[in-house]
């Protein structure tokens, strides 16, 4: 009988703190979070599991990607900001999902589908984008490509002049060498051409804020290793 009343109070204990860490993990300002090594140990706990059932599937168990355009989730770069706040509105409600409040105010236009670029102007883009990460191009087609970047192209709207994104459109920093769908040549021309329109899906209604709140804080945590 005394054991079973020892149990039973380290259950509660158990209970109260976790109620206790989980009220704090929802009270804290989101911008302080990071900052407590203690509360991102307990989000980091209730969110691995979360993230192997719901979210792996595209991100993978490593939170790196996996190749089919959901980005890695460890390095530093981020479409539409990489704090709590941004990561956490962003699981809420997705992008492109078409949850209300969604991040879509823009999306990559399909240059060739639409007739806007020819293959060889996609073809110029593409070697400037090379040249603007220090790999191998071609000099002359790149210097053709920059021109259609801030010119004809009009890839300066979303991705700045400086080609280095904006997070405000969700457009990506284009000299960072890292890419979702893909960085080689041909996979650049394939998203010139083709257009992306990447989907993530809205959790709101599937996920408690709470949940939420500690996946926000895992791949917040997650990004800075």
């Amino acid at each position: 009988m005394a054991l079973l009343v020892l149990l039973a109070g380290g259950y509660g204990v158990m209970r109260a703190h976790r109620a206790a860490m989980e009220s704090r993990l929802l009270t804290t300002p989101m911008d302080a979070i990071p900052a407590q090594a203690d509360l991102v140990r307990f989000a980091s706990a209730q969110a691995r599991p979360l993230f192997a059932h719901n979210c792996a599937v595209c991100h993978g168990e490593d939170l790196k990607g996996r190749g089919i355009g959901a980005p890695d989730l460890t390095d530093s770069i981020w479409l539409y900001g990489g704090g709590v706040f941004h990561i956490e509105r962003t699981i809420l409600y997705g992008i492109r999902s078409g949850a209300k409040k969604a991040n879509d105010i823009t999306e990559m236009p399909a240059y060739g589908l639409r007739g806007q670029l020819s293959a060889t102007e996609i073809h110029d883009l593409v070697q400037y984008l090379l040249k603007l990460n220090h790999r191998p191009n071609d000099a002359e087609a790149a210097f053709a490509g920059e021109v259609l970047y801030q010119g004809k192209g009009e890839c300066f709207d979303c991705h700045a002049g400086d080609a280095k994104g904006n997070i405000d459109y969700g457009a990506p920093d284009l000299t960072a060498n890292v890419w979702d769908f893909g960085g080689d040549a041909g996979s650049l021309y394939k998203s010139i051409y083709y257009g992306r329109h990447g989907v993530m899906p809205a959790w709101k209604d599937k996920l408690t804020l709470e949940q939420i709140r500690a996946l926000a804080v895992y791949v917040n945590a997650s990004s800075k290793r």
